[in-house]
């Protein structure tokens, strides 16, 4: 009976002495699955690409050179073009959670590198202030993403 009564009186104090420590401002964490992180950064890229697109509204020039855009299937392909490229960050957020991983590494690290190539190639004349720094930010994500990909844990379980 004693024994459970030390037992008891243990559990409570190692309680207390864990309250004690959090309560000393050690916060608690916990592992995120590598899945999660990256389609989070497939998110914020997105964001990324969307603000971008949005604020180069604003630059002088640019809405009356969209009026002057003349519907012909040569525009009618670059519009798709685009399109396809923008549609392929908003199936990733998906296709990261639920794909193998072996396909989910290799097509992360394919399309994100494909990405980071076409941002460089693409923004090479570039001026303005703001794109560059959303294509800088946007750069940075996409090495994420890669690198995310790249270090992806291994088990020992068959794939």
């Amino acid at each position: 009976m004693s024994s459970m009564i030390s037992t008891a009186a243990n559990t409570e104090g190692s309680t207390e002495v864990r309250s004690a420590v959090n309560k000393a401002g050690v916060y608690e964490d916990f592992q995120i699955n590598v899945k999660l992180k990256i389609s989070a950064l497939w998110i914020a890229v997105m964001f990324c690409y969307v603000y971008g697109d949005y604020i180069q509204i604003y630059v002088p020039g640019i809405i009356s050179k969209a009026m002057q855009v003349k519907v012909t299937a040569e525009t009618q392909w670059q519009f798709v073009a685009v399109a396809v490229l923008m549609a392929i960050p908003s199936m990733m957020v998906f296709l990261t959670l639920v794909l193998s991983p072996k396909v989910n590494r290799r097509l992360n690290i394919v399309l994100s590198s494909a990405f980071i190539f076409m941002l460089v190639a693409t923004n090479l004349t570039e001026t303005w202030a703001f794109y560059l720094f959303l294509t800088a930010i946007e750069i940075v994500i996409s090495l994420a993403i890669v690198w995310y990909a790249w270090q992806w844990p291994k088990t020992d379980e068959k794939d």
